[in-house]
């Protein structure tokens, strides 16, 4: 009997805390899906990101009741569950109406999308869960800026993941945003931040001419989102202030040396912002410092390497310090940074099995050129080596330089001509000759963000080449990749064309 009584108990006490539960749903009741039949709604949705997405449902009851709209609420709106996005972005309302009709704002990811209608009598409420795939029509690829006719032009190789190959875009600021760039082009550099006005991770474009800098927020791979540099800076600017260089030594480091000849870094993490003065020594005034700024590539804590150009010496930015250092060296019998004595025709830090430092220089008065290649020690500098370099082959004159980051030779170009020179063998090899066309860009691609993908690993070591027919500059622009072997030949990998004059390439991972 006693066992009885207690079954029930537990019987009266479970069912209870069921009603108990129910209470919590609000007031409204939540009736089965079967009541009414959908339409027109799909299980799955794909949605292109700024694009307009449009759902009309059609309702009727199982029971072949009228569906009377206007007896009713309706809301759409998604839920994100991915563990990085903040509660606050978690869900997003489209729309409340029957029918959606919205331009899609959400970022590249998988949703949840929900249809709900509510009665205004009863507050019965019905649902419906959609999947919704949301993509960018320009998500990742080769963002390429064109001179046309001393007017920057944007355009994109946008990679499609499931063709497996690059769309192109042309002239995409005038297409996906309502900016107008002024000047001659300069600069396109991609980066991947955090914003120093929301501390919000950013995937940011910096597009650059002569005139002016504008940072796109790229994070949502949108391009209305935007503000001039110069309002990102912390000391004044003229109107026309712009970036003369950029370089990102890993995702949440970054210098940028302006027209204004400051030297800047940014790293939002350690509160460190553009704007003080880097080029300058303890105590002392700004230093007039060469474009050629190694940073330390994947890094974890900011360090530079510059030259000073007037006193012909190497210095070091590290940390979070607001002044340069001046270096030592481990062998100063062969190499002293702060008595170099020559001219910097070109530095770079070079990413090959041993990461190391290359500078190439000249000495303005006996016109000897000289390859120094160092590693560091905090601010102590160990040279590998300090060779002399035989100039058979115009290398003080090239146009642009690289170091190739498998074997760690010099390649530089002058005029349509590419040369190969070998630190090691002392050798130069010609790699290629375009003939009438002329070479606007010559670079091995950094990579920013995602450094360990295998796709992007392989590009990074193809050399690209940007060439035009100087006859038809506006139209006839090739991007071009070569796989460079230790013996000197060039092998053609991939070919793009329909560019204007090519003044600067980034990737867009």
């Amino acid at each position: 009997m006693k066992k009885n009584l207690k079954a029930i108990l537990l019987m009266f006490l479970f069912t209870f805390s069921l009603l108990s539960c129910n209470k919590d749903l609000g007031n409204y009741t939540y009736s089965e899906l079967s009541e009414i039949q959908f339409t027109g709604v799909d299980s799955t949705y794909q949605a292109f990101n700024q694009k307009e997405f449009v759902i009309k449902p059609v309702i009727k009851f199982s029971d072949g009741a009228a569906f009377n709209a206007d007896e009713y609420t309706f809301e759409w709106f998604t839920i994100n569950a991915a563990s990085n996005v903040l509660n606050a972005d978690k869900k997003k309302f489209l729309g409340n109406q029957l029918n959606l009709d919205t331009t899609i704002t959400l970022s590249p990811g998988e949703y949840d999308l929900y249809f709900r209608i509510q009665n205004k009598k009863n507050n019965y409420r019905y649902q419906h869960i959609s999947k919704l795939s949301v993509t960018s029509e320009l998500s990742n690829g080769w963002l390429v800026l064109n001179d046309i006719d001393g007017k920057a032009r944007l355009d994109m190789l946008n990679y499609n993941s499931i063709q497996q190959k690059y769309v192109p875009y042309s002239d995409i600021l005038s297409t996906f945003s309502d900016v107008q760039m002024e000047g001659k082009p300069k600069l396109v550099y991609y980066l991947h931040n955090r914003d120093p006005f929301t501390s919000k991770y950013s995937n940011r474009v910096y597009v650059g001419t002569d005139q002016m800098t504008l940072s796109f927020n790229n994070e949502i791979q949108t391009w209305t989102d935007y503000r001039n540099l110069r309002f990102e800076v912390n000391h004044p600017t003229s109107a026309t202030y712009h970036a003369e260089v950029i370089r990102s030594q890993n995702p949440f480091l970054c210098y940028i040396l302006g027209s204004d000849g400051i030297l800047m870094g940014e790293n939002v993490t350690q509160n460190f912002l553009y704007g003080p003065t880097l080029n300058r020594v303890s105590g002392g005034a700004r230093l007039n410092i060469s474009k050629y700024i190694a940073e330390f590539y994947g890094g974890s804590s900011a360090y530079a390497v510059v030259f000073d150009q007037d006193n012909k010496r190497f210095l070091v930015h590290s940390g979070t310090n607001y002044t340069l250092l001046q270096p030592s060296s481990s062998q100063p019998e062969i190499f002293t940074p702060d008595q170099v004595g020559m001219d910097l025709l070109y530095m770079e830090r070079a990413l090959t099995a041993t990461n190391q430092f290359y500078a190439l220089l000249k000495n303005s008065s006996t016109s000897q050129i000289k390859l120094l290649r160092f590693v560091h020690s905090s601010s102590t500098f160990t040279p590998l080596a300090f060779d002399v370099v035989s100039n058979t082959h115009q290398i003080d004159q090239a146009n642009s330089y690289a170091v190739d980051p498998v074997f760690g030779s010099l390649i530089y170009t002058i005029g349509s001509q590419v040369y190969q020179y070998d630190p090691f063998g002392k050798k130069y090899t010609m790699l290629l000759d375009l003939g009438n066309r002329k070479i606007s860009l010559m670079k091995y691609q950094k990579l920013v963000k995602s450094r360990a993908d295998p796709r992007y690993i392989d590009f990074s070591k193809k050399l690209m080449i940007c060439s035009y027919d100087p006859s038809q500059p506006n139209t006839s622009g090739k991007m071009e990749f070569y796989e460079i072997s230790l013996g000197g030949t060039a092998k053609l990998t991939e070919s793009y064309s329909g560019f204007g004059k090519i003044a600067d390439v980034s990737y867009r991972e």
